[in-house]
C-alpha cells in the first residue's frame, strides 16, 4: 500500500503531537505531585504554574491533534 507525500506527513505529525500530548500529561501529573509534596510556599507555587502551563500546552496540543485527525 503507498502512500502520498501528504499522508505520510499527516501520519508523522499525528504520532509526534501524540507523543508530545503523553510526555506534557506526565509532567503535569509530576509537577501535581511535587506540588502536593512540598512544604515550602515558594516551591509549591512554582510547581502549580508549571502544571497549569502544561495543561493550557495539553489544551493546545489536543486542539492541533483534532486539526489533523
Amino acid at each position: 500500500m503507498q502512500h502520498s507525500q501528504s499522508e505520510i506527513k499527516k501520519i508523522l505529525d499525528q504520532g509526534m503531537i501524540t507523543r508530545s500530548l503523553v510526555e506534557s500529561e506526565v509532567s503535569m501529573r509530576k509537577c501535581e505531585m511535587f506540588s502536593e509534596m512540598a512544604h515550602d510556599r515558594e516551591v509549591k507555587a512554582f510547581f502549580k504554574d508549571q502544571a497549569s502551563a502544561l495543561e493550557g500546552l495539553n489544551g493546545f496540543l489536543k486542539s492541533k491533534l483534532a486539526q489533523i485527525m
